[in-house]
């Protein structure tokens, strides 16, 4: 009887001390919405579609909050500048937290000439998604359409819990 519980009293200090150690570590990693690729794939999907209703030819590039490429597509007949810039606005959008349309008019007008320092791309394009107030991802147009297409393809996919807008 002494052993059994003897034993039992060792299992359970093991065991709190590895919950402890587990609740100690919890309070060290967050919590970042993304797009997931799934996700991705269905927002360039519907911009494809888009593009196809309307006779326009893109690249569309998706990336999570952090500007890494999750999903990528050109049409058949673009050019390759179009499917690099698509990239490029995806990851401006998403640094910024803005539109590149916005990024574009910020540069023009002198009020922030950084995104062109440091290598951005900020023209029309690129939109930044955000749900709850938290950015997810963004989406990034090169060729024609530009804004059109990616505000279009999140509207269908995420409806109306998304927004281009920041917080």
């Amino acid at each position: 009887m002494r052993r059994r519980v003897l034993l039992s009293n060792v299992i359970i200090a093991v065991l709190s001390v590895f919950w402890v150690g587990s609740a100690a570590a919890q309070a060290l990693i967050g919590e970042q919405r993304t797009v997931l690729s799934t996700g991705a794939r269905e927002l360039v999907d519907a911009c494809l579609e888009y593009a196809s209703a309307n006779d326009l030819s893109v690249g569309v590039a998706v990336v999570d909050p952090y500007g890494n490429l999750l999903d990528y597509h050109t049409m058949e007949g673009t050019s390759v500048i179009a499917g690099e810039s698509a990239v490029l606005k995806a990851k401006t959008a998403v640094r910024w937290r803005r539109s590149t349309e916005e990024m574009n008019q910020r540069v023009r007008d002198w009020e922030n000439v950084a995104p062109v320092w440091i290598g951005d791309f900020p023209q029309r394009g690129g939109v930044p998604i955000f749900m709850d107030g938290t950015i997810v991802g963004a989406m990034g147009i090169g060729g024609a359409g530009g804004d059109a297409c990616a505000l279009s393809a999140i509207e269908t996919v995420l409806g109306t819990s998304a927004s281009t807008a920041a917080p």
